[in-house]
């Protein structure tokens, strides 16, 4: 029986080939899975067939409200309805967290809608994707973190950061680029400036960074892993059509509220910063 996971879905990948409709034997699977099944399944219309009622029951949207886990979300090429996406999912999650004091209550609610609602952003932004995209997240009581998902079916990281960065070459090294400060791929302007700033990736990072989570971003044919305070690179076998960008939050590490993350990591004005003013 496979167990399909954030540490292991490389492995997986391979099921969303040649308009593959049977998705058998599975007795575990977690968000990303399923928010790569259903683009998958968006993208190419098809009908799954699985004997796994968890699956099941998502991909026909046959959702019963939860504490632990979220229906799926569908994110359109455009901004317009993700906050309310955003605050419905955190609402959501916030429902386990009892035994956390009312501050860190707080200071979780913003994380959590800030990192929901940026990497929907990206994807309403750049995906460029027939289907949009698909996201959920689900707790989980024993390890008390939160994983999140969104993955869509567009042109993937290397096609947009080329936009602006005509020397990166390889979908690895868009995604390192992407996780920088300030680089954004869209040409949209707002108040002569970038309409996104380019924060999604890097404030992902840097607050994942800060609260001991991990993050997995796949890119076409290409895998970034950041767990354990490091990076590891995978030249996938199969390829992915799009980006899925995965990560958990655990709740253990809740250290600093979002003002001081802002104050100190977003808004900081780092002194190789050329021409800030």
């Amino acid at each position: 029986m496979k167990q399909i996971k954030i540490s292991n879905i490389e492995k997986f990948i391979s099921l969303f080939q040649n308009n593959n409709t049977t998705f058998q034997n599975i007795s575990w699977v977690e968000p990303i899975f399923i928010g790569m099944l259903r683009a998958y399944q968006k993208d190419e219309q098809l009908t799954i067939q699985t004997d796994n009622s968890y699956i099941k029951n998502m991909i026909l949207q046959e959702y019963t409200p939860s504490g632990t886990f979220s229906p799926i979300e569908n994110i359109e090429n455009s901004r317009m309805g993700l906050e309310k996406i955003s605050t419905h999912l955190t609402n959501i999650m916030l429902q386990n967290f009892h035994a956390l004091h009312e501050k860190d209550i707080t200071d979780l609610k913003h994380y959590l809608q800030y990192l929901f609602l940026e990497l929907m952003n990206n994807v309403a932004d750049h995906a460029h994707s027939a289907v949009g995209g698909y996201t959920m997240a689900q707790y989980y009581p024993k390890e008390k973190k939160i994983q999140f998902v969104v993955a869509d079916r567009g042109v993937a990281f290397l096609k947009n950061i080329q936009l602006n960065f005509s020397n990166i070459k390889s979908e690895e090294d868009a995604i390192y680029e992407a996780l920088k400060k300030g680089v954004t791929s869209t040409q949209q302007k707002m108040y002569n400036q970038p309409k996104n700033a380019g924060f999604g990736l890097y404030a992902m990072f840097e607050i994942l960074k800060m609260t001991g989570g991990k993050f997995v971003i796949i890119s076409n044919d290409t895998l970034v892993r950041y767990e354990n305070e490091k990076y590891s690179t995978k030249k996938l076998q199969h390829s992915w059509k799009g980006v899925v960008v995965a990560f958990e939050f655990f709740e253990a590490n809740i250290n600093h509220d979002m003002d001081y993350f802002k104050r100190n990591f977003l808004w900081k004005i780092d002194e190789e910063d050329d021409d800030f003013f």
